[in-house]
């Protein structure tokens, strides 16, 4: 396996540099933030730098002790560097993610040249830079770009420590191994760390050789990695009393590995069958990689050759793992990204193995259907997301959605007849078009689901001071209209709320009139301002769709002002509405509003 010259590396890095960057930053500051995590890692970062406090993790006032604080830590970075706390930028948020991105894929490319080879390296780099679930991760400010990063990094640490010829030269890559470990725990616990361990015990059963190890045991590995780790973990411990440690694995981990927390829970097979759309396009050649890495890893041709070697690293990151998120009862498309880059070199392998021989027929040809099958429904669904979401979605998008969908019948069919270089590039080709259309115009469009920044450009519009406005919004809760709206927005149960109610005029107050409560919930209202002689007025509604609980809102933004009735009306006004005489619409109107005398 002859090593890339010095100068056609500087041009491949160059390559998925451009390929990362054109999928990544499309849209990065078009796409609003996204409920219902990314906005409540962004909040928290937001909070960190109001507050100066770095160790401690709040959503407001509440202790957010799910995940360590390096995600946390970046993103208050970054908007320190690219922007500033008060400007809400959550682009600005997001670069980290983009920036490990570029890390997963470099680094995929540079364990790859070792494994597989350059030309493998390259194409299996490229697949990972266009995958669906990779670029959206790559587009949103949480862990998980982060994670796939130090994954890719500690994959390819391994790959070199399983090469013979480097073994002298070992205790570079063991450091970078370890580093990447103590970042990982950083960003998200132990989830690489039980990666990392599932595959080597699996190697060790497999190969019976622990030879390799070896520069794992030099000591400035391990201080390195303890280095990243124990101070936060130490404040943190002091900070909290050891409540964070408690309700991150009592709170978060554990209700994970027994139970579908959150709602989030999935059958056996729910990654089988969610891969072909999270790893789209590169599913087209997943099979066949498997295929080539199973009857390579079993030693056909040596059990001890080069690429037997790379065929039992790979499977044993991906495969083992990848079941026992099967096993596991909570389930979301996103886990399986750290042996994304696994995943890809397999592809790579298996496009470059079709490019020299016949092989993997069937697995190559069942893969080619079930591809432009999901093409043919991805597009459609885009199509569809744009008609119904959005009032003023670009026609010329069926045009580029056509284009895509020749694209993918073409790669598929070039699969079926074997010509997997060919495939390649058309289904890069059909990625890139996909993403700039979904990111940089569709998602940006759909502003029905962007309720929270509706909400905000409605009260920037009557001329509202947001950051000196108190505002009250119990029916709708998502993190989003906190990053949006402020921190000291208040959220909470409804009756929590009205028994400590404390609103002046000029504050703002959030009313769902899709909810059937809220009748109810307003006449409350009502009947607790009157104590001051305060009303609301209702300034606009804004209607659209909350993803987050998959339901309609129609939220009613009204100010708190100085009632120009006098008691016995607003008494007859409250007992009109219990009686129910005034209907929803006109409620709004006439309870609601005062009237000038």
């Amino acid at each position: 396996m002859q090593a890339p010259t010095l100068k056609r590396r500087t041009r491949d890095i160059i390559l998925l540099v451009i390929l990362v960057l054109a999928m990544a930053l499309p849209g990065l500051g078009g796409l609003p933030v996204i409920d219902r995590d990314e906005a409540r890692y962004a909040q928290a970062s937001v909070q960190m730098m109001e507050s100066g406090d770095y160790i401690n993790i709040r959503f407001q006032d509440q202790a957010r002790n799910k995940k360590p604080a390096g995600a946390y830590w970046l993103q208050s970075l970054s908007v320190k560097a690219f922007s500033d706390v008060e400007n809400r930028s959550i682009w600005a948020h997001r670069i980290p993610s983009v920036i490990a991105a570029l890390l997963a894929v470099l680094a995929t490319y540079w364990g790859g040249i070792r494994l597989l080879g350059r030309d493998s390296a390259l194409i299996g780099s490229a697949l990972l830079a266009t995958s669906m679930m990779f670029v959206f991760e790559a587009h949103i400010a949480k862990t998980d770009a982060l994670l796939c990063g130090c994954a890719a990094l500690s994959l390819a640490s391994l790959a070199y420590l399983r090469t013979k010829d480097t073994q002298s030269k070992a205790r570079g890559p063991a450091l970078v191994f370890w580093g990447a470990m103590g970042c990982a725990v950083m960003i998200k616990g132990p989830i690489l760390p039980i990666l990392v361990g599932i595959c080597i015990l699996s190697l060790l059963v497999w190969e019976r050789k622990a030879t390799w190890l070896k520069p794992l045991g030099f000591w400035l590995g391990p201080v390195l990695f303890f280095a990243i780790i124990l101070p936060w973990a130490v404040l943190i411990w002091q900070e909290t009393n050891g409540a964070f440690f408690t309700e991150a694995i009592g709170g978060d981990l554990t209700p994970k590995l027994i139970g579908g927390h959150e709602r989030h829970g999935g059958p056996p097979g729910y990654y089988t069958l969610s891969t072909w759309l999270a790893f789209w396009p590169g599913c087209l050649f997943l099979l066949p990689g498997l295929v080539f890495c199973v009857q390579a890893g079993r030693g056909t041709n040596g059990f001890d050759t080069p690429v037997a070697q790379a065929a039992r690293l790979l499977l044993c990151w991906s495969l083992p793992f990848f079941i026992l998120l099967e096993i596991i009862p909570t389930k979301l498309p996103h886990y399986p990204l750290p042996i994304y880059p696994a995943w890809a070199l397999m592809a790579g392998a298996a496009i470059m193995t079709l490019s020299k021989m016949d092989a993997f027929r069937f697995w190559r040809r069942f893969g080619a259907v079930i591809f432009a099958s999901i093409s043919i429904v991805l597009a459609t669904a885009l199509l569809a997301g744009e008609a119904y979401y959005s009032a003023d979605f670009p026609t010329w998008s069926f045009a580029v959605l056509y284009v895509v969908i020749l694209l993918c019948l073409f790669s598929a069919l070039k699969m079926w007849k074997g010509q997997s270089q060919p495939a390649f590039v058309a289904v890069i080709g059909a990625a890139f078009l996909t993403t700039m259309l979904s990111y940089q115009f569709t998602l940006p469009s759909l502003k029905e689901l962007q309720i929270s920044k509706q909400v905000e450009m409605a009260l920037r519009a009557e001329n509202i001071d947001l950051a000196q406005t108190k505002i009250l919004s119990t029916q709708f809760t998502e993190p989003s209209l906190v990053y949006r709206l402020g921190t000291h927005i208040l959220l909470g149960k409804p009756q929590e709320r009205l028994a400590n109610l404390s609103l002046e005029s000029g504050d703002i107050v959030i009313l769902d009139r899709e909810r059937d409560e809220t009748e109810g919930y307003e006449i409350e209202l009502m009947r607790a301002l009157k104590a001051n002689n305060t009303c609301l007025q209702s300034l606009s509604i804004v209607d659209g769709f909350n993803y987050a609980k998959g339901n309609k809102v129609a939220l009613d933004l009204l100010r708190v002002e100085i009632c120009a009735l006098d008691e016995s009306s607003v008494a007859s006004v409250v007992m009109m509405a219990i009686e129910g005489e005034l209907s929803p619409a006109t409620r709004s109107e006439t309870p609601t509003t005062t009237p000038d005398p």
